[in-house]
């Protein structure tokens, strides 16, 4: 993957967002999609203050350890606050320029992806539980999205990854975590007894210093 501090492609629209920090696979590959907001830094409601950035326990160890098993890392986040008034792109960049300078060059990202919709937004926008920013990346970045592996601590972030044909989806307790974690869990459930086969398998973790980083090695995709 080659790097670059710019965006190749920014706004797709006035409610959407779309920074590309690397080129394409040459090669398909899966990628680890996270959220941004109470997955890599702490959830402050409607952040809008890079100085209130802080990283989630285990986020730059995760991140890093993807990148040195050449699994892009891209973040997908709902920004209702844009939609909302609370604040603009330009203060939403500010943050992500935080949260990048906090991870270090050893823990880039891949890509990051916002939608600015709030709840009303309609069927065809980035909004999750909507699959449509994973799906974008995975055309954009030559992605496998089937053996990708997806972390929210929301229950739209995890209808978002099994919509989009994810295996694995994993639900951290960080953020909104331990009050979705009941939802969660009857989600996967409905989803195994209504789909079978095709429910993706569901981890759940305390934070991310818990995850199944073996999950990231070469040989689990060429035994899984």
């Amino acid at each position: 993957m080659a790097y670059t501090n710019q965006s190749i492609h920014s706004e797709c629209s006035n409610l959407c967002h779309r920074l590309l920090l690397t080129t394409a696979q040459l090669s398909t590959s899966p990628a680890l999609f996270l959220d941004r907001d109470g997955v890599i830094i702490e959830d402050v409601h409607y952040i809008s203050n890079p100085d209130q950035v802080i990283l989630c326990k285990g986020a730059s160890k995760l991140i890093s350890i993807a990148h040195t098993m050449k699994w892009p890392v891209i973040v997908i986040t709902n920004q209702s606050g844009i939609a909302r008034g609370f604040f603009k792109w330009d203060d939403y960049k500010s943050v992500n320029d935080r949260m990048q300078n906090l991870l270090g060059g050893e823990a880039p990202l891949s890509a990051i992806y916002a939608s600015g919709h709030g709840p009303d937004a309609p069927k065809d926008s980035w909004r999750k539980p909507s699959p449509l920013m994973l799906l974008d990346a995975s055309k954009v970045l030559n992605l496998d999205l089937q053996n990708s592996i997806l972390i929210g601590d929301r229950l739209s972030d995890l209808q978002a990854g099994a919509a989009a044909g994810l295996k694995i989806v994993f639900h951290v307790l960080s953020g909104h975590g331990q009050s979705a974690r009941k939802s969660v869990l009857n989600w996967h459930e409905q989803s195994v007894h209504a789909n079978l086969d095709r429910a993706p398998s569901l981890g759940l973790l305390e934070s991310l210093n818990s995850f199944p980083y073996e999950l990231l090695s070469v040989s689990h995709l060429q035994t899984g």
